[in-house]
């Protein structure tokens, strides 16, 4: 009797022991990185009980055009790079220049009026094509203007810095009417001296039009049905955006942006469209001038 006692007595001490570590565990699970995407604003990540860190994203444009034969290598490099950096960089497609003109053998009009004006504003196609920016670090500098070759070191180098804004973005999709309200809420996670505005732009995957590829036997070059991704479409805003922190901002200053009511094009499949929102140092006597801070894109719907 008294062995069937002590063993009762180990096997409810036992069960006690073993509801008391999955308590604990339960209680304070373990902070490991992980990937935001467009609800939460930012790669979070961290060990042990606090606020999670918001990493900075990066914004990698490829100026680019369906008759530069040497771009499609480029759009190979930027798709390498959103698997590697999966959450971490914004693709984006900017048709711009001659390469992107169109005549008989290339009809389809990828081209923007914000991505000429970036275009015009950076020199990119001027420059040559395929060419990009990341971020748009080092305006003003010889290199500025980044071959597809070095995206990646570029990339490398920035998803590991502390991000000085969060942003959020909320979407509502009307199919009877093909429009958009979108809601952008950006956030200081520190105190930011400067002017900072907010860009908001719209971008379409999967469009099927023809390219040049100097990859391809001769003959063969020639590609009617190329698939384009991430071609920005146009500024839901306007292509150098809205003030949100005109003289700098305190740590966890907010501010929301509305924009209601925008129309897509009715040729646009909204379902394969994005919104990207990113924030720039806006103030011209900043060394600074022109960089992306953060930024978030989310599916239309």
């Amino acid at each position: 009797m008294k062995k069937t006692l002590l063993n009762l007595f180990g096997f409810i001490s036992l069960l006690a022991l073993n509801t008391s570590c999955d308590f604990v565990n339960d209680a304070n699970p373990p902070l490991t990185p992980s990937n935001s995407g467009g609800s939460s604003g930012g790669s979070s990540g961290g060990s042990g009980i606090g606020t999670p860190v918001v990493y900075r994203k990066v914004l990698v444009e490829d100026y680019t055009g369906h008759k530069c034969g040497n771009c499609p290598a480029a759009a190979d490099e930027l798709k390498t790079l959103e698997t590697q950096y999966t959450g971490k960089i914004v693709p984006l497609a900017i048709h711009a220049g001659f390469f992107a003109n169109t005549n008989a053998t290339y009809p389809t009009n990828l081209k923007s009026t914000a991505g000429t004006a970036y275009d015009t504003q950076f020199g990119i196609s001027a420059a040559g094509n395929p060419n990009g920016l990341v971020n748009r670090v080092g305006y003003g500098a010889a290199s500025f203007i980044k071959a597809y070759t070095s995206w990646g070191t570029e990339v490398y180098q920035m998803i590991s810095q502390t991000a000085k804004f969060q942003i959020k973005i909320k979407n509502t999709f009307n199919s009877s009417t093909n429009s958009l309200n979108t809601d952008v809420t950006v956030k200081s996670l520190a105190s930011n001296l400067g002017t900072y505005k907010l860009v908001v732009l719209l971008s379409e995957d999967s469009i099927i039009a023809e390219q040049l590829d100097y990859r391809k036997p001769t003959g063969q070059q020639l590609i009617p049905d190329y698939e384009f991704n991430h071609v920005l479409r146009g500024a839901i805003n306007s292509e150098w955006g809205d003030p949100i922190f005109l003289s700098g901002a305190a740590a966890n200053d907010s501010v929301v942006k509305s924009y209601n009511n925008f129309s897509i094009n009715a040729s646009y499949r909204p379902a394969k469209c994005h919104v990207i929102a990113y924030v720039y140092d806006a103030a011209s006597t900043s060394p600074t001038y022109y960089e992306i801070l953060q930024v978030e894109e989310k599916h239309v719907k």
